[in-house]
Formats: C-alpha cells, sequence, structure tokens
C-alpha cells in the first residue's frame, strides 16, 4: 500500500496495518518476510507472499532459487530465521512448528519425494497421512481398505488397495501422493484444509495424467482451499493458475497476474534476461545420419509390457521414444540396460551381445541409463557430488589405489562444464534441488563417453536454463558420436531435440516419425492411434492447444 500525501505518520501506519489485517483474514496462507540461512549462505531473503481461499498460486524460479527450502520452511522441516510470519486460515501461527503439525494447522504438502513406503501397501501408504483407523486397540482393515478405495476413487486409478507401492507405476505413486494429502485428518486440534502445496507434481505424468490431476485441483479450489503449485512447465501455469510469485537467488521478485502474462514475458521474469531459442524441431536443422553405423540393435525384445519389440540407433542419433504411461516406454529403458530380465529377444551394443538382466554387462559395453526416478535409481542420496559423479569409473592409478587428485580435478572440470550449483564438489547431493541433481546424474555418464545414452524423463523437474543447458550437452554428446535414446512424456521435448520419434502402443513400435514429421501433433495422434490426420478429432491435439 502505497503512502497517502498529507496523512500523519500516525495515521498512515494504522491504515497499513489495518490493510494488512484485512488482507490476513481473506487468506489461505500468507507469509511475510521469510529468510532461511544454512552455515552463513542466505537461501531465502525475506520473501512474502499470499495464497487466496479457491486460488492456484504458482511459484516459480529456476532451480537453485529457494522455492524448494521455501517449501520445507512451511511444513516445518526447515525452522525460518527470526522475523518470519506465518498465518493460515487468518490465524497467526509461530514459524518452526514440527512437521507433525503442519496439516494441523491447515497446511498439506506433496514434496518431490513423495514419501510412499515401497514395501507397504497403497492402504497402508493413504492411512500414513491420516491415522489408521482401529477398533478395540487393533486395526479395522476392512475400514482402511474401504477408506483407500475412497480416496483412490478421487482420480480414478487403476490400483488396488492391497497393491505394494513398488508394484505401482510413478505416474500413479505422484497421484497417490496426492489423494493422501487430500484426506481429512481427525481430531481435536485439527483444522481444515485452508492450503495445499504441490512441489513438482506433474514431474513425472503425461498429458493425460496430468488432465486428471487438473480436475481433481478444480474439485478442490471449489471447496475454498488455496493451493501453491510449483512446475518448471509454463504451459500448465497458465492452464490452472491464478497468480504467480517468482523468486531469484533467494529473493522475490514480484507477484504476477497470469492473465497479464505471455509465456515469454514470464520467462524473462524467471531467468532475469531474455530467455533462450531453441528450434522447434532438431530434424529440421541436424544432418541425416542414415549412413553411420548402428549402435543399438534391439531385436524381437518382449518383457512385461513390451512384446515382441525391434528398434535401431545410430551413431550420433536422437532417437526418441514417446508413448502414454504403461505403455512400456520405461520398461524399454530396462530392458536395454540389464535392470530388468526379458524375457526374449536380443539387445546389441556395437558388436557386443548383452547378456539379460546384467547391467555390469551394458555397463561394460558402453550403455549407460539417466533413470526416470533419480532419487531412487539416479543417485546416492547421502553421498557428495564427487562420489556420485565418478560412481561409474572412479580415477585409478596402475595400482588401483583412487587418484584423488585426479578425481577432484575432473569433477571441478565437470561442476563448471554443466553449471551445477552449489559448485562445492562435497555437496551431498541430497540437499541440492532436482534440477542440479539431475546435471550431475547426467554428468556421470557423459564423462565417460558412453557408446549409448538411454534417458528416461531427462529434463523432469528442471528449469528452462537448466533444460537449455542439457540438451547442449546431448547436442554435444551426439555430435562426438554417442547415440541417445530419450524417453519423455512431453512430446515437445521429444519434437525439439529428436532426429526420430518411435511411438510406442500396447507393448509395440506403433509408428515411426522421422525428419518434418517429428512434432507435437503427429506425436499425439499416434499415441492415441488417430490415423487420419484431416480427422475432426485431431483439432484436439493441435500444438496452438497444448
Amino acid at each position: 500500500m502505497g503512502r497517502r500525501r498529507g496523512l500523519p505518520r500516525r495515521l498512515q501506519e494504522d491504515l497499513e496495518r489495518l490493510a494488512a489485517m484485512n488482507n490476513e483474514a481473506r487468506s489461505a496462507l500468507q507469509v511475510s518476510g521469510l529468510s532461511k540461512t544454512f552455515t552463513g549462505v542466505r537461501v531465502l531473503d525475506g520473501v512474502s507472499f499470499d495464497v487466496f481461499p479457491g486460488e492456484v498460486h504458482a511459484l516459480l524460479g529456476q532451480n537453485g532459487s529457494g522455492k524448494s527450502t521455501l517449501i520445507k520452511c512451511l511444513a516445518g522441516v526447515y525452522r525460518p530465521d527470526h522475523g518470519a510470519e506465518i498465518s493460515i486460515a487468518g490465524k497467526p501461527t509461530r514459524p518452526g512448528f514440527p512437521p507433525s503439525g503442519a496439516r494441523q494447522l491447515g497446511l498439506a504438502f506433496v514434496h518431490q519425494d513423495l514419501g510412499l513406503i515401497p514395501d507397504m501397501t497403497v492402504a497402508e501408504n493413504l492411512a500414513l497421512g491420516v491415522g489408521f483407523t482401529t477398533r478395540g486397540g487393533l486395526i479395522s482393515w476392512r475400514k482402511q481398505r474401504s477408506l483407500a478405495e475412497q480416496a483412490i476413487d478421487i482420480f480414478d486409478l487403476a490400483v488396488r488397495p492391497d497393491e505394494l507401492i513398488r508394484d505401482v507405476p510413478v505416474t500413479m505413486r505422484t497421484l497417490l501422493a496426492i489423494a493422501r494429502a487430500l484426506q481429512t485428518r481427525t481430531g481435536p486440534n485439527s483444522s481444515e484444509l485452508a492450503c495445499l502445496i504441490l512441489d513438482e507434481p506433474t514431474a513425472s505424468l503425461p498429458d493425460n495424467d496430468a488432465d486428471i490431476l487438473f480436475a481433481a485441483l478444480d474439485r478442490v479450489k471449489a471447496q475454498g482451499v488455496g493451493i501453491v503449485y510449483v512446475s518448471h512447465r509454463l504451459d500448465e501455469i497458465f492452464r490452472i493458475a491464478d497468480r504467480a510469485t517468482v523468486l531469484r537467488n533467494g529473493v522475490k521478485t514480484g507477484s504476477y497476474d497470469i492473465a497479464a502474462l505471455d509465456k515469454r514475458a514470464l520467462v524473462e521474469i524467471i531467468i532475469g534476461q531474455k530467455p533462450p531459442t531453441t528450434s522447434s524441431s532438431a530434424a529440421t536443422s541436424r544432418p541425416s545420419s542414415a549412413a553411420l553405423p548402428d549402435v543399438l540393435r534391439v531385436s524381437n525384445v518382449s518383457g512385461i509390457r513390451i512384446k515382441d519389440l525391434s528398434l535401431t540407433v545410430r551413431a550420433g542419433e536422437i532417437v526418441g521414444v514417446a508413448g502414454l504411461g504403461g505403455s512400456g516406454r520405461s520398461e524399454l529403458a530396462r530392458l536395454i540396460f540389464g535392470a530388468q530380465e526379458r524375457r526374449s529377444g536380443t539387445v546389441q551394443v556395437a558388436d557386443t551381445t548383452l547378456p539379460a538382466g546384467s547391467v555390469s554387462a551394458a555397463v561394460e559395453a558402453g550403455v549407460g541409463l539417466v533413470p526416470e526416478d533419480r532419487r531412487r535409481d539416479g543417485c546416492v542420496m547421502s553421498m557428495t557430488v564427487t562420489e556420485n559423479m565418478t560412481l561409474v569409473h572412479p580415477p585409478t592409478l596402475t595400482s588401483g589405489f583412487l587418484d584423488l587428485r585426479r578425481e577432484k580435478r575432473k569433477v571441478r572440470d565437470s561442476i563448471l562444464e554443466f553449471d551445477i550449483r552449489p559448485t562445492d564438489p562435497n555437496t551431498v547431493i541430497g540437499t541440492m534441488s532436482g534440477g542440479n541433481q539431475q546435471k550431475v546424474v547426467l554428468a556421470k555418464w557423459l564423462e565417460v563417453n558412453p557408446k549409448l545414452l538411454i534417458l528416461d524423463e531427462p529434463v523432469q523437474g528442471v528449469d528452462i536454463g537448466a533444460k537449455a543447458d542439457i540438451y547442449r550437452s546431448l547436442r554435444s554428446a551426439s555430435e562426438q558420436g554417442t547415440a541417445l535414446l530419450m524417453i519423455d512424456s512431453d512430446f515437445d521435448n521429444l519434437a525439439e531435440l529428436c532426429d526420430r520419434v518411435l511411438v510406442i502402443r500396447d507393448g509395440h513400435v506403433a509408428e515411426e516419425l522421422v525428419g518434418a514429421q517429428v512434432t507435437s501433433a503427429a506425436m499425439s495422434r499416434a499415441t492415441f492411434g488417430i490415423a487420419d490426420t484431416h480427422s475432426m478429432l485431431t483439432t484436439e491435439f493441435d500444438e496452438g492447444d497444448r
């Protein structure tokens, strides 16, 4: 509120306090002056913003801007620096409450790390959010399964209450975590849900599953719940968000009405400069790889979902794999890399035929994998950047001992090349942002110059600046002869980078797109089996509507 001329200072201050009180009373969440310092480094500096009931408020910024730290302060994982003020549903709350108290106060969270227990069932994981129903001191499993079915029905998920989480696809796990957060906690000290906070909820979701999520969020909004929404997918920000607060290097640059911005303006606000320009299709500017030798030959391979599938990838070629969740995309990566036993077929890399189910043989043959779930399969979260980056081939002396001086030099060079932040090679990777973790996983493989690199969702949870860095690194690797097989649920990403795209449907290669055919619209049509490009149905998938 700006100072009004001619008013006494005391009256002006009273008016400002009244305006703040009115704003607080109508806010689902209000944060004022939130700062956080780690070992002398301030990662959040006086951030303030508010969320109205029934509003989707996007929290945006590049990786390392402070978004996840802010969310962890709200969740009680971190204690903010002195001076922060937090109000929930108009009620002032003392910052620094424990994580167990956040939901009691009216806040619910879905973090990037979903917090699901792999060896527990769907029903048991859902109960972790609100507590188990008991009768006579014993868990009522009949009631627990009934409650689980109600939560599952919110998203119409194809899972069973007694199914183990480890057997549930990654996309379904995300939706289950959100369903768990929406459950109502009962008890004398509980508050109604005031604000739902989602950190990258669609990072691993294909478009059709994201649509289910957005429909559910519309119902949550209609109940007057505020939503804080963190995502790097700007298309969905413009689709569902009302306002956005942007952080840059831990400082709030401003809060903005989404309707008043276009995508280019928002990108410029996020990165602090004009956005990088990229070609709409790599295939239009890259030379043909038809004359280059095959690096990967997959012949009649079958797994659980994959059925009698064959493909090739040539040296220096970037081949995309598109398909819906459950089509077999990620299983294909595991079958090639040896992380899953194939039932039939052969996999050959250069002149080496790989035995089934042997990761070590694949690595020895020059195959790398950037997995879909980096936290579970791509990193050792308790280890440092140096330790993670040298897991594949640590530098050694001829006597077999680690050459620590060479290791340190090599890791520092990689940190600079991939713009990994923080730059300290001794940083524990579990404390880093998702985008910087992804850069470490990618650098780990590119530093050993693999013959074939398989990438499963390589830019999920990555901001636009880091995405451009990763794409430059991948193009550079392909120019040096590495064959790249890229799986991505975002068809725009495949169209931007790939020479060819294989569309998988029901475990088979349903269609191959080459050159000018490599467009998001063509992938959508092939994914859903729409062959007639002039059909009225194709209008749903025109790029202008994405």
